[in-house]
């Protein structure tokens, strides 16, 4: 439809509205609302910019990543509640260790994440290095369900010092289940 003129000009033909291109609109499968050409590289889903993931191997959908993810996870209810108890009494280990301590707060800094991954090892260890999806927010829960407990009922409160040292004991807690595969 295009014509050459002999002064090299390229002229589109008047009936361009005949050359139409229909295509295909897709939708998101999540996102029925938003038009798409992105596909799963597994699945062959169509996905939204929202919807997708960057993998090394190109773009994958939310529920083939978490599908892919769940195969690494094969704790049970037990495997928590046994991270949940182990990491409750090293948590609960902890303010009296602080008394011990009194004065040199500098101690704490060091002795109070060596607890909380202490714990964590420990829980790791005796559920056979099994871990879920959330056994790192389970750990850090005992760890600090534990040391309020203590700290409130055995101790006699809840200082500065303590909450803080909590928190380190806590996040060593969180990290060692992340960490270990």
């Amino acid at each position: 439809m295009k014509s050459v003129v002999g002064d090299g000009v390229i002229y589109m033909d008047d009936n361009i509205s005949n050359a139409t291109i229909e295509s295909e609109i897709n939708y998101c499968a999540l996102h029925p609302q938003r038009d798409t050409e992105l596909r799963c590289n597994r699945c062959d889903r169509y996905m939204c910019v929202d919807c997708a993931v960057r993998t090394p191997v190109g773009y994958t959908c939310r529920q083939c990543v978490r599908g892919h993810e769940d195969k690494f996870f094969e704790g049970t209810l037990v495997d928590y509640g046994l991270a949940a108890a182990v990491c409750a009494v090293g948590g609960a280990l902890l303010p009296f260790v602080m008394m011990l301590f009194g004065g040199f707060l500098i101690l704490g800094f060091i002795v109070a994440p060596a607890i909380g991954g202490a714990a964590a090892q420990i829980a790791l260890q005796l559920t056979g290095r099994r871990r879920g999806r959330y056994s790192g927010y389970v750990a850090a829960g005992g760890v600090l369900a534990g040391g309020i407990a203590s700290a409130l009922l055995l101790v006699g409160g809840l200082g500065l010092f303590t909450l803080l040292f909590l928190a380190l004991a806590t996040s060593a807690a969180y990290a060692r289940f992340k960490v270990s595969i």
